[in-house]
């Protein structure tokens, strides 16, 4: 029993190397189909792990040089073979690097580094043609495997790859995971403004706004007056509904920065919401008409202020439809008033138009020329 066991393990260990020899044969005859089943075969049977260590790598090379070979093929029916072939010979080489005896002969290291920096490199471009795209959500794990390649090679480069698959992470609203890649990031000795940013950013996401503040203080306490971090905290402070400390910030941040339309529009937005506490129209199309100075083409600025005159506007024709009848002359007063209100907001909502014509602007623009009695612009601009 013990003879026939023996016989029986030697000949599963043949077949193993038959499978093997078969994919290698097939693989450099170009035969990628056949190669793919006999290397598949090999490496899921049972008994693999049975054999010899070294005799385990080889097989995971020529499984990586199998699917890297139906990767780069520039047949579009052989690529077919293996959609996932990218990540097998990922894989495939992880498995070989595992191994420090199998990389001790020169030739072999060269040939796995060699097919790792390509698998690495191929990460890479992926995740930046889908980044570039915006698709965010496909680039932070392109990026991440280019850096877990990179991080084992040694490479420089490293964080830089991971600070990339973040970043993307972030950018995809995937909080969770750019937590862990920027938490991995600070772990690694990256201790720059952007890391407090951007690991604040990830815990504001998350909801936890305890996090957040922590991480905001500690950046502001090692880099003092940081625009980008003050903006995070003006963020958290919108989260929570503290519009007067969002303002302080804005204001310190205004200071800082003066040509800076943004901060100004921001401050803007603050005050002429009305669900906020601090609401405040004058002020409110005060900072947006500054921004405007500093940017006249700021459409979002432009469009807002426009939009804020109406909002008075409407406001005051509600009064005027609230009083009784018999106040006939506080009622005319109010819609003159109202009326007036529109031809101030005009020239903006017309600017915003010009620079975007969107359905919504131009219904908006319609009405003002409607209630201004402007009859022959509205025609107009039915016939656009």
């Amino acid at each position: 029993m013990i003879l026939l066991a023996i016989v029986l393990t030697a000949n599963v260990m043949m077949a193993q190397k038959k499978d093997r020899t078969d994919a290698f044969m097939y693989n450099k005859n170009g035969q990628y189909d056949k190669a793919m089943v006999s290397i598949e075969k090999c490496i899921n049977h049972e008994q693999f792990l049975g054999m010899k260590p070294n005799d385990q790598s080889t097989a995971w090379l020529y499984r990586a040089s199998i699917y890297q070979n139906i990767l780069q093929s520039p047949d579009e029916s052989v690529r077919n073979l293996a959609p996932d072939a990218l990540e097998k010979v990922y894989e495939s080489l992880m498995k070989c690097m595992e191994n420090p005896d199998f990389l001790k002969d020169s030739q072999i290291k060269q040939e796995v580094y060699q097919r790792v920096g390509v698998v690495m490199n191929t990460y890479y471009t992926k995740g930046a043609d889908d980044y570039n795209a915006g698709n965010y959500a496909e680039a932070a794990p392109m990026f991440k495997k280019a850096y877990d390649i990179a991080k084992q090679l040694g490479g420089s480069d490293a964080n830089d790859m991971l600070n990339l698959a973040a970043i993307s992470a972030l950018r995809s609203e995937d909080y969770a995971t750019a937590l862990e890649y920027f938490t991995e990031l600070k772990n690694n000795g990256v201790d720059d403004v952007d890391i407090y940013k951007h690991l604040a950013a990830s815990y504001h996401g998350l909801g936890n706004e305890e996090k957040a503040f922590e991480m905001i203080n500690t950046g502001l306490e090692k880099y003092p007056g940081d625009a980008a971090m003050i903006i995070e905290k003006v963020n958290v402070y919108l989260k929570q509904g503290k519009g007067e400390e969002a303002i302080s910030d804005l204001i310190e941040l205004n200071q800082l920065d003066p040509n800076n339309a943004s901060i100004l529009f921001i401050l803007g937005t603050i005050y002429g919401d009305e669900n906020n506490d601090v609401y405040d129209s004058e002020k409110a199309i005060h900072y947006y008409e500054e921004a405007i100075k500093v940017n006249p083409n700021y459409y979002d600025a432009v469009y807002n202020l426009g939009a804020m005159y109406i909002t008075l506007s409407n406001k005051l024709k509600t009064q005027a439809n609230d009083l009784p009848l018999e106040k006939v002359e506080e009622y005319n007063a109010l819609v003159e008033e109202a009326e007036e209100l529109v031809r101030t907001g005009l020239p903006y909502v017309k600017q915003a138009y010009e620079a975007q014509p969107t359905p919504e602007v131009k219904q908006v623009l319609k009405s003002m020329y409607v209630q201004l009695k402007m009859n022959e612009e509205a025609k107009a601009l039915d016939a656009e």
